[in-house]
């Protein structure tokens, strides 16, 4: 099979007369589009774009500036994580939080009186505030959601309400949960406005409003909301980006119909997350002052009973000095038990915090570091990687279910935080312990010292010293409770609104109609593109000269026109015919080609039957004896003879009498109509049309015709069926091989290409019959000779 260097190519040309003969299938289409996208213009709802920006801070102002006055931890504040920001941002419990604040419970909708309505509801505004009705719920009571409840106004007092609908929600809004559903529920009932409805699913009041509706609509409806309904629809709408990598300002995106409905959430959404922040540096503030005031209440009543036992020894005894020797040692001792009441401060506090971490009560989120008095800068780090693994988690619950490996492996790695925090907190008890056995040691020997004292001198020591340790213990921790106060007085948060929530330009985004309706008409212009691009790809049959010379390199004769399949005899009966002249056109290539040879044997044959092989060998032959040439036509296709149908002939003699019975010649050639044309029928129907034709008697024949005619034109039964024509290839000067235009397969063409591939036959010609000048651009130049044509 040929294989054209050109195939590959696309011929622009040729397609556009492809498409321009299917002008009608490009112009049902491009208004079917066009009117779909007409109907999704209307009836699609404009949605809008609304942005604001928010500015997480550095976490160096409020509440973290001022509890570095404690001087507790010596650590450098890590930045916060702009990603768990946006994840606490977007989380369905901060959205439910800003939902709470607003009153979004009932969404109000209106059909308008557009044409497309009579068909059925496609366009429908969405109301915000304009609706010419307003519903007070009685959240009270059990409302069913997420249904549309039709509102038809009768009047200024009175509205019909109707409701259709199957498994109905029953929801609580004091617990926002789902109570339960209804299979089914169908009613229509006759309502004053200002007249409160109530029945075991419904309970609510339609008040008039004040709005005037300019354009009044066709019908109402209202939707009750549920919060979980609602959180769902902003979370799908909301989108939360840093301005770039590594900024730390937010820009905050929604879309929705109500540009004051989108707006108050966005602003709402950052105030309750500004108020939140705040919230909880305020909660960790509070902490630090209630644990330092806990410990100054029980100083407080130490203090005055040791001044007062001070007190009553100096007076009972009359004791004013004390030796040198004895003031050193008390001091000493001070000193001793003063580090010894630390340290058991130190591991009481641990105690407490290994105990509450233990318990599970979450004191890691709750207590910062910073405030507790740790001395561990490990402890510490820890503490900080603990926050910061349970901000991430919070992050990542926003969306992550609880089987996300993510997520496993943030629980997995605060879990084992944990257990460092355990371990660390019980080698600080473990120290603690060791170092109050010590100081425990080295008092006991400084008592023993002091045993020789006298034993009221040695008293004063010890009230003079439990006195002096209670009360630095006591102005350290009024200190320290000052400025827990002024930390928690300019506490501050670090999060800001820079911009407000505004709309982002004036267009929806969602509907733009000169975008639509130029897509549509580039769909409706490639839909029937590609079904004759397909049609043409599907169909496997010969479309033209240049489609035959890509599949076959045997030498294109000439085209046969289209016509009428009654005509059977075109070139005689309508001699200015297209038909006629084609074949004229054959005649003459056929003559100059052969014209350095005496040719006199033309063969015409075709792959299948139906293709014209009959019908052109008819043609032909009268063409070449009406040129004034004597011709005569044999009918070899014993099988299926078909030239009853061109001529009056008598089938009871004819080829294979000739071959079989030995007639004369004269016995068996008929005479036609057409001057200088006879022919041979096939005559009776023989069993052994192949073995005939094999006979010396049939090379005899021809022998005889060549002497008595210019031409002997033998109609050969189709190769894809029979073998006839490979016996009488050999007795052919000139072979035709008929193909018909969009009715021969390509595949047909194997076994003669390779005939001809292998030179098995030589002298061989294409003829493509029945070709449509109309559905062709190759002779698309034709239809306008058809003023020589009649």
């Amino acid at each position: 099979m040929k294989k054209n260097k050109q195939e590959h190519e696309i011929d622009l040309k040729s397609w556009l007369f492809k498409f321009r003969s299917k002008w009608y299938l490009f112009a049902a289409f491009s208004v079917i589009a066009l009117a779909a996208a007409y109907v999704y213009v209307k009836s699609s709802p404009r949605i809008f774009e609304y942005q604001s920006t928010l500015l997480l801070g550095d976490q160096q102002t409020g509440s973290k500036k001022a509890q570095e006055l404690l001087e507790v931890l010596d650590v450098q504040s890590k930045g916060i994580k702009v990603e768990d920001e946006i994840g606490l941002l977007q989380s369905a419990e901060m959205v439910k939080q800003a939902l709470s604040k607003l009153d979004f419970s009932v969404s109000y909708y209106k059909v308008t009186n557009h044409w497309l309505n009579n068909i059925t509801n496609l366009e429908i505004e969405e109301q915000y505030e304009t609706a010419p009705y307003v519903v007070d719920l009685d959240t009270t009571s059990y409302q069913l959601v997420d249904i549309p409840l039709k509102v038809r106004l009768l009047d200024d007092n009175t509205y019909e309400l109707t409701i259709e609908s199957e498994n109905v929600p029953r929801y609580d809004f004091r617990t926002h949960s789902i109570v339960g559903s209804i299979p089914s529920i169908e009613f229509k009932k006759t309502l004053n406005f200002g007249e409160a409805y109530k029945d075991g699913n419904l309970s609510f009041t339609l008040h008039r409003s004040k709005v005037e509706d300019t354009k009044p609509g066709k019908e109402y409806y209202f939707v009750i909301n549920s919060l979980e309904s609602q959180v769902k629809q902003q979370q799908n709408a909301l989108s939360v980006t840093p301005i770039e990598r590594e900024a730390r300002v937010l820009v905050l995106k929604s879309k929705g119909s109500i540009p004051d409905k989108q707006i108050a959430f966005l602003n709402t959404l950052m105030s309750e997350y500004v108020a939140n922040d705040l919230k909880e540096k305020n909660h960790n503030g509070l902490k630090t002052l209630e644990f330092i005031d806990s410990q100054l209440g029980t100083l407080s009543d130490s203090l005055r009973q040791s001044k007062q036992a001070l007190s009553s020894f100096r007076s009972n005894n009359r004791i004013a000095n004390i030796n040198v020797q004895s003031n050193i040692n008390y001091e000493k001792l001070s000193q001793l038990e003063a580090e010894r009441a630390r340290l058991n401060t130190d591991r009481t506090y641990y105690a407490n915090i290994l105990d509450q971490i233990k318990n599970g009560n979450g004191i890691a989120q709750s207590v910062s570091p910073t405030v507790a008095g740790i001395q561990s800068p490990i402890l510490n780090n820890l503490f900080l990687q603990l926050a910061e693994l349970n901000q991430k988690k919070a992050g990542y619950r926003v969306n992550a279910t609880a089987d996300n490996p993510m997520l496993r492996k943030i629980e997995g790695e605060i879990e084992n935080t944990r257990g460092a925090i355990v371990a660390n907190l019980q080698n600080l008890i473990e120290s603690a312990d060791i170092s109050i056995n010590n100081v425990n040691g080295r008092i006991g020997k400084i008592e023993s010292n002091l045993a020789s004292l006298p034993e009221n001198e040695r008293k004063l020591m010890d009230l003079q010293s439990q006195s002096e340790f209670i009360d630095k213990k006591y102005d350290f921790l009024l200190e320290k409770r000052a400025e827990a106060a002024i930390a928690l007085a300019t506490n501050a948060t670090d999060k800001k609104i820079v911009d407000h929530a505004s709309m982002v330009g004036n267009a929806p985004v969602n509907v733009k109609p000169k975008m639509i309706y130029l897509l549509a008409l580039l769909i409706g212009l490639a839909i029937p593109a590609g079904f004759i691009v397909l049609m043409d790809n599907v169909d496997n049959t010969i479309q033209g000269k240049n489609d035959l010379g890509n599949i076959t390199n045997i030498p294109f004769l000439g085209v046969v026109a289209h016509g009428s399949k009654s005509d059977k005899l075109a070139v005689l009966n309508n001699q200015r015919s297209a038909i006629a002249e084609s074949f004229r056109s054959i005649r003459i290539n056929l003559q100059y080609l052969m014209s350095n040879s005496n040719f006199k044997v033309i063969g015409v044959t075709s792959s299948i039957s139906g293709e014209g092989k009959t019908f052109c060998s008819v043609n032909l032959s009268s063409e070449l004896a009406m040129s004034g040439k004597r011709v005569v036509l044999i009918e070899s296709d014993m099988r299926k003879p078909t030239f009853g149908k061109y001529f009056p002939v008598s089938e009871s003699v004819g080829l294979s009498s000739f071959l079989t019975q030995g007639l004369p010649l004269e016995e068996v050639i008929q005479k036609t109509e057409v001057e200088n044309l006879d022919i041979i029928p096939c005559g009776p129907i023989p069993n052994n049309a192949l073995h005939l034709l094999e006979l010396p008697k049939m090379q005899e024949l021809l022998a005889l015709l060549k002497d008595k005619y210019d031409y002997v034109v033998i109609d050969t039964p189709p190769i894809g069926f029979v073998s006839e024509y490979f016996v009488l290839m050999r007795h052919m000067d000139v072979n035709l091989y008929v193909v018909k235009h969009k009715y021969t397969n390509k595949e047909m063409l194997t076994q003669i290409n390779d005939l001809y591939a292998s030179k098995k036959v030589k002298d061989i010609y294409m003829i493509i019959n029945d070709l449509n000048y109309d559905k062709t651009y190759e002779y698309g130049y034709k239809r306008k000779g058809s003023y020589y044509y009649a």
